[in-house]
């Protein structure tokens, strides 16, 4: 078989201390390999791509050795059937570590789930490594591979975007010193697979790209001793003050032999390994990693045997803390270092039209992120892709907050439906478990990470609360998305809505931040910077930079009034480009910035302004998740009921969530009118001019309103869907004798297949009491009984409250609360599917149970209010 070694040049420009020596070895080198001949779309970058010296950088900036060979360049390439041995024959060169199917690797072709892609090169040994172990190292091979030196098995991965290392030591041929030959086989199935593969597709189109198959980040090989440092684990504590440094060692057997030292740069700070084999540092002081001052503490780490240094990396690390807590009008935010700090950036996908998932040059790959600073956004949402570690090394410098997404797999779940995800038994899970665990361990060392997201929109999403479990078991000190944009389970450290093309705010939570995961995706194709000449696309296009600034910058004006509201984070789609989407800041060549970075700078400035102080009715509405006040009919006429126009609102949701109410038809109808509690409603001082008037009985029909949100479009905080931990329901209302057996308001659903039960029922019993039924997360059915009958003819202002433990039912009056009684409620409400209705109920499978009443101002929030913010409450 053919083998060849990569040029003297490159050996030469990588490994100086050795230059004497391999050039008098003169190897063979094949002609280069070079782009495929058919480019669609090249950035300025890719003609810096030297076959000779590509990505010459060290790529593990978090554990460097100075002494390495890159084995990037040149290899040879065979795609056979996955079932055929190792290729007798190649078909060409490619260049690593360009995937495959890119412009840049030189061959720019698929591979089907049916075929392997075979790699095979040349290694040369240094005389200087003699006596010492021989480490190969992949930072990232998509998906499956087999690894083989001079012909036999060294060992093999899964896993598309975490490194690897492998000793080769022993499956080389004597002398050692010399040349080897390495192959490589990869599969990879893409979407036919279960594996995380994030928006590759066989049948690339819209929002989903061209697939990445192979190797695609640096290979290299390094010595090392007997005993030698695998894995660093470095953890600040920046409570304490201190540091603590603990190592992965090549062979744990020899662990016990050994002990580590470590120091920091610049200092006199040192420290020796204590009995559990970790090193603690103690800061005179502290100064913090912030996107103002991004201070890294760089570190030198030795392992020594026998008094003897066998083993020196350098590292670094940042001191920094994040976390979600409430602000002076207590509403959730995040807090970076002990500050209130408003996060906004771009989505950032990390394509190149040249070179797929793999940046040509690390200029490149610093480049998005300087347009990202000088535009002045401090947070990147890194989207269903993990970089080379040198990626968020220029962010840890940089000051760029990251956000970092676990890549998805599998079939999605329905969406958005919040409680709603796949089954547990996926035949990916071990793979997903596997996979995002090795993210984790492979990037927590950088400080610029503050949140991991397990799933984005229901991609694959399962076992949502399990995986919100294990992210934090395997890093607390980090924020958890548990999925952003996607169904929600009540879990995690922050609330995430996705919203096209406007921005929207998720209402205020007791526990979890409000953050806007996606938004915008304005687009602007441009001439002979597309990736295809026509049907590009955004959410909403434009037709000349002009129009797109001036529509992007009034959204950033809507953003404001958000965050001084609740709004604590806000990512927009996206920073390029990417194949067919044309609603990138920049084209996907990254040839032209279609906005004045500037001017952007300037308007993201007023996002990160001091969050003022909120008056009451601020603080009240902060949290609501719909509100009916009835203001929009007739009095004495039937509310609009034709089903089949769109606009026919009944009710309309004045809370800007969109859940409004329908009637089903004329009749199933109530009327408008004007008998209100109250001209004024205390808490806004707003005009109060109608109600619901539900009291006419129905022909073998209810008369009552529904929410449905394909009808009113709600895409995210569906009421339907919304997971309570908390809650308050608030409504007015005034009954007569007609009353009685009725419900008020209601969610339709069964949660208890063999029970009878509604998720939540508000009504009236025969002995005309009210009786408030609402069935908990534990699924235990849980009732209020107002002790006497509500009295009729009068309006009576109820407010109903879970604090995620105990449930209470008062009556307003004169501004103050009255208890008429309280239940445990653990958990919040269940989570269930279904319509909320207002003048009926729902049992058994079946509607019913007409409400027959007046009914005013009902408003459902997502915490249980305080009494100062309840709409009848008077200071």
């Amino acid at each position: 078989m053919r083998s060849f070694a990569p040029p003297a040049s490159l050996l030469l420009a990588l490994v100086p201390l050795f230059a004497a020596r391999l050039a008098a070895q003169e190897p063979t080198a094949p002609a280069p390999s070079s782009p495929s001949p058919v480019p669609r779309l090249v950035t300025r970058f890719a003609a810096d791509v030297d076959p000779a010296a590509v990505l010459p950088e060290y790529p593990r900036p978090t554990l460097v050795r100075s002494r390495w060979l890159n084995l990037n360049g040149p290899w040879d390439y065979a795609i056979r059937p996955a079932d055929e041995t190792t290729p007798e024959t190649f078909d060409g060169s490619i260049l690593v570590p360009f995937p495959v199917e890119s412009h840049l690797s030189g061959v720019a072709r698929t591979i089907a789930p049916t075929e392997a892609l075979w790699y095979r090169r040349t290694i040369t040994i240094p005389s200087e490594w003699s006596g010492e172990r021989i480490r190969l190292n992949f930072g990232a091979v998509d998906w499956s591979c087999d690894v083989l030196v001079d012909g036999t098995s060294v060992g093999s991965h899964q896993g598309g975007y975490d490194p690897f290392s492998l000793d080769i030591t022993d499956k080389l041929r004597e002398p050692i010193a010399g040349e080897h030959e390495l192959i490589v086989k990869v599969l990879d199935p893409t979407d036919a697979g279960p594996q995380p593969r994030g928006k590759q597709v066989a049948k690339p189109g819209g929002i989903w790209y061209t697939p990445v198959s192979g190797i695609w980040q640096t290979v290299w090989i390094e010595p090392v001793a007997d005993a030698a440092i695998d894995r660093l684990v470095i953890e600040p504590d920046p409570t304490t003050g201190t540091v603590r440094i603990a190592a992965d060692l090549t062979d744990p057997a020899l662990a016990a032999s050994t002990e580590l030292v470590a120091s920091i740069d610049g200092t006199d700070l040192s420290g020796t390994a204590t009995a559990d084999g970790s090193v603690e540092l103690r800061l005179p002081s502290i100064r913090w990693w912030s996107p103002e001052d991004p201070h890294l503490y760089e570190t030198t780490i030795e392992l020594r045997r026998d008094g003897q240094v066998v083993d020196s990396v350098r590292s670094y690390f940042g001191m920094r803390t994040i976390e979600v807590r409430p602000d002076a009008n207590g509403i959730p935010r995040l807090w970076l270092n002990g500050e209130v700090r408003f996060l906004f950036g771009p989505l950032d996908q990390g394509w190149w039209p040249d070179g797929l998932y793999t940046a040509p040059t690390d200029e490149a790959l610093r480049y998005d992120l300087e347009v990202t600073r000088r535009a002045g956004f401090n947070l990147v949402r890194k989207h269903v892709k993990v970089e080379p570690e040198l990626w968020y090394a220029h962010c840890d410098r940089m000051g760029l907050i990251v956000w970092q997404d676990m890549p998805s797999g599998e079939e999605n779940a329905r969406w958005p439906l919040d409680g709603t995800e796949l089954t547990d038994d996926r035949p990916g899970a071990a793979i997903f478990e596997r996979e995002l665990t090795a993210m984790i361990r492979a990037r927590r060392h950088h400080p610029c990470i503050v949140a991991w997201v397990p799933f984005n929109e229901a991609w694959g999403q399962f076992r949502t609360a399990h995986w919100t479990e294990v992210v934090k078991r395997l890093d607390p000190t980090r924020l958890v998305i548990s999925a952003s944009g996607g169904n929600d389970f009540g879990t995690g450290d922050i609330h995430d809505i996705h919203n096209y093309p406007g921005p929207e705010a998720p209402p205020a939570e007791r526990r979890r931040a409000a953050v806007l995961g996606e938004y915008g995706g304005l687009g602007l194709p441009l001439a002979g910077h597309t990736w295809q000449d026509e049907a590009n696309w955004g959410y909403r296009s434009y037709e000349s930079p002009e129009a797109l600034q001036e529509a992007y910058l009034k959204y950033i004006a809507e953003l404001r009034p958000m965050i001084e509201s609740r709004l604590a984070a806000a990512v927009y789609t996206q920073t390029t480009d990417v194949e067919v989407e044309t609603n990138g800041l920049m084209t996907y060549d990254r040839a032209v910035v279609k906005f004045d970075l500037e001017r952007l700078a300037e308007a993201h400035a007023t996002l990160y302004e001091p969050i003022r102080t909120l008056d009451r009715r601020e603080r009240s509405f902060a949290s609501t998740v719909a509100y009916w006040r009835f203001e929009e009919g007739t009095p004495g006429e039937l509310v609009p009921h034709d089903r089949n126009r769109k606009e026919a609102i009944a009710a309309r949701d004045v809370s800007g969530h969109d859940n409004h109410l329908y009637a089903y038809s004329e009749a199933n109808a109530p009327r408008s009118t004007d008998d209100v509690p109250a001209a004024i409603v205390p808490l806004t001082g707003e005009p109060n001019r109608g109600a619901l008037d539900d009291r006419e009985i129905a022909d073998g029909a209810t008369r009552d309103l529904y929410t449905n949100p394909g009808r009113s479009e709600t895409h995210m905080d569906v009421i339907e869907t919304f997971a309570f931990d908390e809650f308050t329901i608030e409504l007015s209302v005034n009954v007569n004798e007609a009353s009685r057996i009725g419900v008020l308001l209601g969610e339709d659903g069964r949660p208890n297949p063999n029970r009878p039960e509604a998720p939540l029922r508000v009504g009236i019993d025969d002995a005309g009491c009210l009786v408030v039924q609402v069935v908990d997360r534990q699924r235990e059915v849980r009732t209020i009984r107002s002790i006497e009958p509500l009295a009729t003819d009068l309006w009576h202002h109820l407010a109903i409250r879970c604090d995620g433990k105990r449930m209470t039912v008062d009556r307003l009056v004169d501004g103050r609360c009255v208890p008429i009684g309280a239940s445990d409620c653990v958990g919040g409400m269940v989570l269930n599917v279904g319509v909320w209705t207002i003048g009926r109920g729902f049992a058994q499978d079946r509607v019913g149970l007409d409400g027959r009443a007046l009914l005013d101002e009902i408003r459902i929030s997502a915490i249980a209010l305080d009494d100062d913010l309840l709409l009848w409450s008077e200071e």
